[in-house]
């Protein structure tokens, strides 16, 4: 870049490949992730201590009951989903999702539920009890409450035939300050604001 025929040339190709929509990643997490990749290749002994701790981590999930903490929030700058799952060993995994659409704070709730269901089946779990800080996202998947817009009408849809594939599935409103660190991911994934 302290070459001016090297900007210039940079700069004309930025301007032709704006169109199509690109992302720009650097080079030295290209670089981390082959390393990591190589390491995890040429060290038999890392890698069978990867598979243990999976499989220690995975071996309880078709008899123990997960957990799973869920919150959804929305403000100006965006919504965002926070997510805590709580493994029957006591290993905790955390996630922060940034909406990339505007969403009221009830569809953030569903998004994190929906998300939270989805990440508990791709780790194979079975038993899954869920804890939301939303009133209305609870009754309505116990059907206590009855959806009337047709978007809850669609997330609640979504969210029962997720229900499903569980063995048993549980969902229970608890108050806001026992949801402290997926209200933290959700906010946290809400205000965020990707350069």
């Amino acid at each position: 870049m302290r070459k001016p025929e090297l900007s210039r040339r940079m700069a004309k190709w930025s301007v032709h490949l704006r169109g199509y929509d690109l992302q720009f990643e650097p080079r030295t997490a290209i670089k981390s992730q082959a390393l990591a990749d190589f390491i995890l290749d040429f060290c038999p002994a890392t890698r069978v201590e990867a598979e243990t701790g999976m499989v220690t981590l995975l071996g309880d999930q078709e008899s123990g009951v997960w957990t799973l903490y869920i919150d959804g929030a929305s403000n100006a700058r965006g919504a965002g989903v926070g997510l805590v799952l709580w493994s029957p060993k006591g290993d905790m995994m955390v996630q922060a999702v940034r909406c990339e659409f505007k969403a009221t704070n009830n569809e953030a709730e569903y998004e994190a539920l929906v998300l939270g269901m989805q990440m508990a089946q791709g780790l194979k779990v079975r038993n899954l009890r869920v804890f939301s800080d939303s009133l209305i996202v609870v009754n309505n998947v116990n059907n206590e409450y009855v959806a009337r817009d047709s978007k809850m009408i669609a997330y609640l849809k979504v969210a029962m035939e997720q229900k499903l594939k569980f063995r048993s599935f549980k969902i229970t409103q608890v108050p806001r300050d026992q949801n402290v660190e997926a209200d933290a991911l959700a906010t946290l994934g809400a205000t965020f604001q990707p350069a």
